[in-house]
């Protein structure tokens, strides 16, 4: 496998991981109400709450979405351009391989937000 072809893989799979970890930091509470810094000064009963001031807070898991999908916009455009570019059969394998995992994410992207957006 010649290097360039092996670089444009790893970098691929990074831009994979990378958008894994921003997905994950989305799912994470951003509500100051939750975190224990502000415990003391909770309100009594939360449901009586303005739903309005959550709103920057309720829109954290769309924004990481959004990062996460141009992250894996440019593993997917990486990807194909080294599989035109390459053509050895084990390139041709290993590009293939990760083209389904970057296609699997960018399904698993696509399938979240649709979720997000029924809530």
């Amino acid at each position: 496998m010649r290097a360039e072809a092996a670089f444009l893989v790893g970098y691929a799979v990074a831009l994979v991981a990378l958008a894994a970890g921003l997905e994950w930091i989305g799912r994470k509470s951003s509500d100051p109400w939750s975190s224990r810094m502000l415990a003391a000064s909770r309100p009594v009963d939360l449901a009586e709450r303005d739903l309005t001031a959550d709103w920057p807070h309720s829109e954290v898991p769309r924004f990481h979405q959004g990062l996460a999908a141009v992250a894996l916009v440019a593993a997917f455009v990486l990807t194909v351009a080294n599989l035109a570019r390459h053509h050895r059969p084990i390139e041709l394998v290993v590009i293939a391989c990760v083209l389904a995992l970057v296609a699997a994410s960018i399904n698993r992207v696509i399938r979240q937000h649709r979720d997000l957006s029924r809530r």
